[in-house]
C-alpha cells in the first residue's frame, strides 16, 4: 500500500505543476488580450487647439443663423418697438429661429473641458435670446408695454452674456496660441455679422 501510495502522490504532483504552467502560459495571452480591449476603449484625446480649430469652423457655420436673430431684433430697436404689427411680424419668425438654433448649439459636443465650459455658457445665451424673444411677442400681442421694458432688458442681458462668452472664448483662443491674427494657413476670426470675437478682450 505504501509502495502504491508514492507514486500516485507524484503523478499528482506533477499534474498539479503541470496544470500550472498551463494556466501561467494560458494567462499571458489572455493579459494581453486584456491590455488590448481596454486601450481600445480608452477615448480619443483631443488637443485644445485641435479643439478649438473645429470650433471655430462650425461657428463660421452659425454666423448666418445669429446674423437673422440680430438683424430683427436691430429692426425692432430702430422701430423703437412702436409698430405693434411690425415688431409681431419680425420678432415671431425670430423666435423659432431661436428655439432652433439652440437645439442645434446643444447637438455639438467639445471635447476638451474649457470648452465644453464656454460652449455650454454660449448655448445658455442663446436660450436667454429664445425666452426675450417669446416675452416681446407676448408683451406686444396683449399690448402690455410694462412687461415689454422687461422683455427688452432681457434681451440686452442675453446678447451681453454673448458677449461675455465669447470673450471668454477669445482668451481660450489666445492662451491655445490661435488668436485670430496668427497665421495657420487660415483665418480662424469668423464673419463680423453674428459669431464674432474681439481678440483683445
Amino acid at each position: 500500500m505504501i509502495q502504491k501510495s508514492v507514486p500516485s502522490r507524484r503523478l499528482s504532483k506533477k499534474s498539479q505543476m503541470n496544470k500550472r504552467a498551463r494556466s501561467r502560459l494560458l494567462s499571458v495571452p489572455v493579459l494581453y488580450l486584456w491590455f488590448a480591449v481596454l486601450s481600445g476603449c480608452q477615448p480619443e484625446v483631443v488637443s485644445i487647439q485641435d479643439d478649438l480649430t473645429a470650433y471655430m469652423d462650425q461657428a463660421r457655420l452659425w454666423a448666418a443663423t445669429e446674423a437673422k436673430i440680430n438683424n430683427a431684433i436691430a429692426s425692432v430697436r430702430k422701430d423703437q418697438f412702436v409698430h405693434d404689427d411690425f415688431v409681431l411680424e419680425t420678432m415671431r419668425p425670430a423666435v423659432g429661429i431661436a428655439r432652433e438654433y439652440v437645439v442645434e448649439l446643444e447637438r455639438y459636443e467639445p471635447q476638451s473641458p474649457a470648452l465644453v465650459q464656454v460652449h455650454q455658457g454660449y448655448i445658455e445665451s442663446w436660450r436667454a435670446h429664445e425666452f426675450a424673444l417669446v416675452s416681446v411677442v407676448d408683451a406686444v400681442e396683449r399690448q402690455d408695454y410694462i412687461q415689454l421694458s422687461r422683455a427688452n432688458d432681457e434681451l440686452l442681458e442675453a446678447q451681453r452674456s454673448v458677449s461675455d462668452v465669447l470673450a471668454a472664448l477669445a482668451r481660450l483662443l489666445r492662451e491655445a496660441g490661435l488668436t485670430p491674427d496668427t497665421p495657420t494657413g487660415r483665418p480662424l476670426e469668423p464673419p463680423s455679422q453674428g459669431f464674432s470675437i474681439d481678440p483683445s478682450s
